[in-house]
């Protein structure tokens, strides 16, 4: 995945073949023979983008071509004949053929059924139905048949294979031979709801892996010959915002019915690989936001200014306070025993509403109570103070290597959120409103509860004093500081006689 112009295509044309000569095994009669099938949703589509590029590379009349048959909204059949050197082998003889298809209109499943090949391709992967990766899979590794390999190929592939389901989280039997099986597929950043981030991201299924390009902006972006800087510049120049985020940047883009609040983060910046590991020795902080669907987010701010995302609750719609503290309760003993929490800060409005003369106790007051901590009003709820709290971890990187915040792959809703789903609603993403309000969906609750914490944490003032400073270095100081600095020689002359 990647953006426009970055080389995906070309670089699936050639995989097929570098596979046929490196990897694939060689069969009793001399000859690696791959069978490679190309699937795309409609031929137009394909003859215009997958086809035209292995054109590029082989042409109907390539000297490699001993036969080619279909094309013009046909399966097109292109097979190829070639000597190759491989390590260890010497020279060997290679019989590849791609087959291509497209899908359209027809049943998933018994449209796959038709294969019997040794590796698969999806071009524009991201149209195609989430189904096509897995049936397709299925029908690699049919291509040669096991009896047509030769024995000790058997024994090199089966190693290989074994060693490739273990990186891929894949059960086998320590007995049974294992062909070489594979499908990829090259597209260009989609939203954030299609099933490519929900298998690669999200879920991290087994068996998918997603290799990402940089962006076209980027000091490493790839094919600078095919594609220039000055043609990314000028893209992200005159192209929508949305457009630039998913066509120059690679980035997972976001649903067009509104803009998100977090422009700034980077999944791949902030989003930690692996769970994140609570550091010993340092208090725990609890952001609580109230509301039909009540939700909380636990998370350390460490010594060097980083804030962890640890974890997320989201309680369902009419969760009630002692119900909402029970699950903070459950996570608090299984997830952080021993930690202690050093700081909560709450939706300053679940704080009010109680008859105090009959006993009564707000939400908030209930949770708090619940779980015997000190859970405090946020300084502000003012959504934009609020915002520019979490807006200031993600800002510069503390040094080269540690960004300001890092979040738990496991917070689907605070990940989501901070992705796409957090956003301004249609009016104030298309200017029609004067108002900037946050749709309110189930991905904006953990997010109040993280800006209350945030605020909470580094305080009003200092919320407010950040954004003074317009982006200054330390050593720059605004007007009114530079006046109190001035002011302060003027104060100790005061008791001082010239004459």
């Amino acid at each position: 995945m990647g953006p426009a112009g970055s080389g995906k295509t070309v670089a699936s044309v050639y995989k097929g073949p570098k596979h046929a000569v490196e990897l694939f095994p060689v069969c009793r009669d001399g000859w690696v023979k791959v069978r490679v099938a190309c699937i795309r949703d409609t031929y137009r589509d394909f003859a215009r983008t997958a086809l035209a590029s292995w054109h590029d590379a082989f042409p109907k009349d390539h000297p490699y071509t001993v036969s080619y048959e279909g094309g013009q909204d046909r399966p097109v059949k292109h097979r190829l004949q070639w000597a190759a050197t491989r390590a260890g082998y010497g020279e060997i003889k290679i019989d590849f053929e791609m087959i291509t298809g497209a899908i359209g209109d027809a049943n998933v499943e018994q449209y796959i059924k038709g294969y019997e090949i040794s590796a698969g391709w999806i071009n524009e992967c991201d149209m195609i139905d989430e189904r096509v990766p897995g049936l397709l899979f299925q029908r690699t590794g049919r291509y040669p048949k096991v009896i047509d390999i030769a024995p000790s190929e058997l024994e090199r592939i089966t190693k290989i294979g074994r060693q490739t389901y273990d990186k891929m989280k894949l059960s086998y039997d320590p007995t049974e031979v294992i062909l070489p099986r594979i499908v990829w597929g090259d597209l260009n950043p989609p939203d954030i709801d299609n099933w490519v981030y929900r298998y690669c991201e999200k879920e991290s299924l087994p068996g998918f892996n997603l290799f990402r390009q940089p962006s076209g902006l980027s000091s490493k972006a790839e094919n600078r010959v095919g594609k220039p800087r000055s043609s990314y510049e000028l893209e992200a120049a005159t192209q929508p915002e949305h457009i630039v985020r998913r066509m120059v940047h690679g980035e997972f883009g976001y649903a067009l019915d509104g803009k998100p609040v977090y422009p700034e983060f980077n999944l791949q910046k902030h989003k930690t690989d692996s769970p994140i590991k609570t550091r010993e020795g340092i208090p725990l902080g609890i952001g609580l936001d109230a509301g039909g669907s009540p939700a909380a987010v636990i998370v350390q701010f460490l010594p060097n200014g980083q804030l962890l995302i640890l974890r997320e609750i989201c309680a369902q719609p009419g969760t009630g306070p002692s119900r909402f503290a029970e699950m903070i309760y459950e996570v608090l003993l299984s997830e952080f025993p021993g930690f202690a929490i050093n700081e909560a800060y709450g939706d300053p409005s679940a704080f009010w509403g109680a008859d105090r003369q009959n006993g009564e106790l707000s939400f908030m007051e209930t949770v708090a109570r619940a779980l015997n901590i000190n859970i405090l009003p946020a300084p502000s709820n003012e959504p934009s103070i609020r915002q520019e709290a979490v807006r200031w971890y993600l800002g510069a990187p503390i040094d080269g290597n540690t960004e300001r915040m890092q979040v738990d792959p496991r917070n689907e809703m605070i990940i989501g959120g901070f992705a796409a789903h957090y956003k301004l609603t249609k009016q104030a993403s298309a200017g029609e409103t004067n108002m900037l309000a946050v749709a309110k969906n189930m991905y904006s609750h953990p997010h109040d509860a993280l800006q209350y914490i945030c605020l909470g944490h580094r305080g009003r003032f200092a919320v407010i004093d950040d954004g003074s400073r317009l982006g200054r270095p330390e050593n720059v100081v605004g007007m009114r500081g530079r006046r109190d600095r001035s002011a302060a020689p003027r104060d100790r002359m005061k008791d001082t006689k010239l004459w």
